[in-house]
């Protein structure tokens, strides 16, 4: 791979994120919707970027109909370029898959091998909230295993925005943390308390939230439990699966999501 102007390109929830990259520093991210062609919005994404003549290499996370890594497994490598355009090699980096329980992740795969590349010696728990939120298991330089959750997406069918407060968000937590086979009575009658105008829609939004991390914490308790645990997370989500953890005396690290994804693709581009 070239070693002077290179591409980091990340394809998750439908959008393409890119960041441009000289000497492995990073520009502006640049932003745009895939829509149902990934290659055709990355050229239309670098080709201004490119003069007439230039090639650039872009490594790239999420990238659909690459194979998925097993796990036990060290982080993914980048596999051979594949010549979309006559300017751009792209790299696509491989997904994470397991059997056991059965589940597989792409873009998050990423962010794992970066914040392994920064802390090579980490051991313990990653968690990564989001569409989907996702735990993973690291020892000794390996993704151990990991568990993925739709809690995100269902908050989202549940909810007209992505809540702004934290009224109620501790006391439903542990509501399903200790019971979670009433998740989706509590999540009912939450919603019929807000119809009565028993509740404001900011508290039943939290409320809501509480509810499905909770039962999620329940689900996730193999992961966490007994063990370090960092977030590659930011904003209210992240914050909120903070404030869930340290509740259960869990007191989590937190990691800059955009960074370890960064420290990932730079560790995947110095194995090409």
């Amino acid at each position: 791979m070239d070693q002077g102007n290179w591409a980091a390109v990340e394809l998750a929830d439908s959008e393409l994120r890119l960041w441009p990259m000289r000497d492995d520093k990073e520009g502006a991210a640049i932003t745009a919707p895939a829509g149902g062609d990934p290659v055709a919005a990355l050229r239309s994404m670098l080709h201004p970027l490119l003069a007439p003549g230039d090639t650039i290499s872009v490594v790239a996370a999420g990238w659909p109909g690459v194979a998925l890594l097993p796990v036990p497994c060290q982080p993914p490598l980048p596999m051979p370029a594949v010549t979309i355009d006559p300017q751009i090699a792209l790299h696509p980096l491989p997904g994470l898959v397991q059997d056991r329980p059965a589940d597989l992740i792409g873009a998050a795969a990423v962010r794992i091998a970066g914040h392994l590349a920064r802390h090579p010696d980490f051991d313990g728990v990653l968690c990564l909230p989001g569409h989907p939120t996702v735990w993973a298991h690291l020892s000794a330089g390996e993704i151990v295993s990991f568990r993925s959750f739709l809690t995100a997406e269902l908050l989202s069918a549940l909810t007209a925005s992505m809540p702004d407060g934290s009224t109620g968000f501790a006391e439903a937590v542990q509501d399903t943390l200790s019971r979670p086979a009433g998740l989706a009575g509590e999540l009912s009658s939450v919603r019929a308390r807000l119809a009565m105008d028993r509740i404001a829609a900011p508290e039943a939004q939290a409320r809501m939230a509480g509810l499905l991390i909770g039962a999620e914490l329940a689900a996730a308790r193999p992961w966490w439990l007994g063990q370090p645990v960092t977030i590659i997370g930011e904003g209210w989500l992240a914050d909120r699966y903070a404030g869930a953890l340290t509740a259960q005396g869990i007191t989590p690290a937190m990691a800059d999501p955009t960074r370890a994804a960064l420290d990932g693709f730079r560790a995947a581009r110095r194995a090409c």
